[in-house]
């Protein structure tokens, strides 16, 4: 097979396979044997083109503090106790650990096992252990909460069915979050699901009252406040309940293994979930030993219901209330993606709207278009045929771009239109490269087939070093860049490999066609 013959069925594969991949964009009841056979992904509109609700959240470094010292503090007892090292109390202060010890060995054992890791101090006095937690492991501890925080919100929006969504980390404390397509009624939802802790507890309740001096009176302040917690309970419309548990717990939401939405008898929604097989150990011996008592599920700090134990169950329950339908899906949303490891608060919040987005979206097709004809007439002017073929080259370059795009259903921007506008001038600098080529070696005194060759061969390397550096360039953007700029870059960068396969293959096979044409002639 030679050359030419090659790239013409290069081409019309290429061709054929841009319109398969276009063709979802334009028909959204595709036939139900389409996703069998071709991709039935499309380009998906990005905030500024189609609306939707931008919020930045934002954590408060006095509330994180505390839990990756405690955390760590937790990491640390847990090393001690393992090595058999007893310990009488432990305790943070500013970016310190204290760990308090009874006797002098145990401080000495203590020291020589910390010292590997941690800068450390001793009280030999006080019998106490100093740990000086270093403030670049302080930010690395918060880098990787704020990560956790950023999956745990891509699998609470994905299973919402948002589907062009981006959560990105902007600073060492916010996550901006960007939906497209989200209209006013369902702002309030995604809100609600974004901004929720989801902090879940299994608490055996101790004691239950009408009031809250009766409890305070039994226990006292001290103890309520250093052993047990008080919570509100709302049995119905306006009868409250206050019950009482233990501070602490063993079994937390980190334990569901699913959590999905069911009915009762009356057809009333709640939240059914099941447990893995730790906490399905936990819960049954919770139930057990609370036969006939109630166990409170706490959720972000308010009990969600408190329901009397009949007999141990073991790896599944239900959260009740009077949800609605919404409600109870949106509550299995959040539990089934997990407890965000520290708490978030929304520091501002826009709803873009969808007039704002069409008044960009107009812009940008007539920019496009705009652009392009001028680009068809210059060709077409300075280089007569040669300028048709790179008309010819231009539309199919567009189509290809625009497959691509609709091939890994890529979000587009604004500033990714701006890329596609770039695009097609460097397109039209491959054109020019080539066409000049051809016209010294015909000055040469070539034939015209033999120039077009010679002038392909010779503007290859030529075109494959500027499109290649533009390439690196793009591809430090899209690592370094953020939002927008990753919009512009990714487009950019396919609109270059479409370029180089429209420069090299398909402007090479119609220029030599008309070529072919002209000679017979």
């Amino acid at each position: 097979m030679t050359k030419f013959r090659f790239f013409s069925i290069l081409s019309v594969i290429v061709l054929f396979l841009t319109l398969i991949f276009t063709y979802p964009n334009f028909n959204n009841k595709l036939p139900n044997w389409w996703r069998y056979v071709f991709p039935a992904n499309k380009i998906n509109l990005g905030l500024d083109l189609k609306g939707g609700i931008f919020i930045v959240l934002g954590i408060n470094e006095e509330k994180i503090k505390p839990i990756i010292l405690n955390e760590e503090i937790k990491r640390v007892k847990d090393l001690l106790i393992n090595k058999n090292i007893l310990i009488r109390n432990a305790y943070v202060s500013e970016l310190e650990l204290k760990i308090e010890f009874f006797d002098n060995q145990s401080l000495s054992d203590a020291n020589k096992l910390l010292t590997k890791n941690f800068t450390t101090s001793n009280e030999d006095e006080n019998k106490i252990l100093s740990i000086d937690i270093d403030e670049s492991m302080y930010l690395e501890k918060k880098e990787m909460l704020l990560k956790q925080v950023k999956d745990i919100l891509n699998n609470r929006i994905d299973q919402f069915g948002v589907v062009e969504s981006s959560i990105q980390i902007a600073s060492n404390d916010r996550i901006i979050v960007q939906i497209p397509g989200v209209g006013e009624s369902q702002r309030s939802r995604i809100i609600d699901i974004i901004s929720k802790t989801a902090l879940l507890e299994f608490k055996p309740v101790i004691q239950e009252s009408k009031t809250k001096q009766l409890i305070l009176s039994k226990y006292g302040n001290e103890k309520i406040n250093n052993e047990f917690l008080i919570y509100e309970h709302e049995v119905e419309k306006d009868n409250k309940n206050y019950l009482v548990t233990k501070k602490t717990t063993e079994l937390f939401g980190t334990s569901l293994s699913d959590a999905f939405v069911a009915y009762d008898q009356l057809n009333r929604p709640y939240i059914a979930f099941s447990l893995d097989s730790k906490g399905t150990e936990i819960f049954s011996k919770m139930t057990s030993d609370n036969i006939g008592n109630k166990i409170a599920i706490v959720l972000d700090g308010k009990v969600k219901s408190a329901p009397v134990v009949q007999e141990q169950i073991f790896g599944r329950g239900s959260i009740t209330g009077n949800y609605t339908f919404e409600q109870a899906s949106d509550l299995s949303i959040i539990l089934k993606s997990g407890s965000l490891p520290i708490p978030i608060s929304i520091m501002q919040e826009k709803t873009i709207g969808p007039s704002l987005g069409q008044a960009s979206i107009d812009r940008g097709k007539m920019t496009m278009i705009v652009a392009s004809i001028l680009i068809f007439i210059f060709m077409f002017i300075y280089y007569k045929k040669l300028g048709l073929v790179c008309d010819l080259a231009l539309i199919f370059n567009i189509f290809s771009i625009f497959g691509l795009l609709s091939l890994f259903g890529v979000t587009l921007t604004f500033p990714g239109i701006a890329g596609l506008v770039l695009t097609l001038g460097m397109a039209v600098d491959g054109n020019i490269i080539i066409y000049e080529r051809i016209r010294e070696e015909i000055i040469k005194g070539k034939e015209k087939l033999l120039a077009i060759e010679v002038g392909f061969e010779k503007s290859l390397s030529t075109i494959l070093d500027a499109n290649i550096t533009t390439l690196i360039a793009s591809f430090c953007l899209f690592l370094l860049g953020d939002g927008p700029i990753k919009g512009f870059a990714l487009t950019l960068s396919i609109g270059i490999f479409s370029t180089i396969f429209s420069n090299v293959i398909f402007t090479r096979v119609v220029t030599k066609i008309l070529i072919k044409e002209e000679v017979n002639d």
